[in-house]
């Protein structure tokens, strides 16, 4: 199922989505969005909702990149 440019309701049906799998233990975050197989801009605009909805939601190229910045 792949997807054009998605519409701002169904950006937020897909954060959504993701964040009730997520919740429910389905694996890591960046494995749920991948799986809908998604355009990369609309990847990332799901990404960027998810953060917005839950910042206890971390990325893990978010925590890399946070760890080198913190390491200098």
């Amino acid at each position: 199922m792949t997807m054009d440019s998605l519409t701002a309701a169904k950006i937020r049906l897909m954060t959504n989505a993701c964040i009730t799998r997520y919740d429910r233990e389905e694996g890591p975050i960046e494995d749920i969005i991948s799986s809908y197989n998604m355009q990369p801009d609309n990847e990332i605009l799901v990404k960027d909702q998810i953060i917005q909805k839950r910042s206890d939601i971390h990325f893990a190229e978010n925590d890399s990149t946070e760890q080198a910045s913190s390491a200098k």
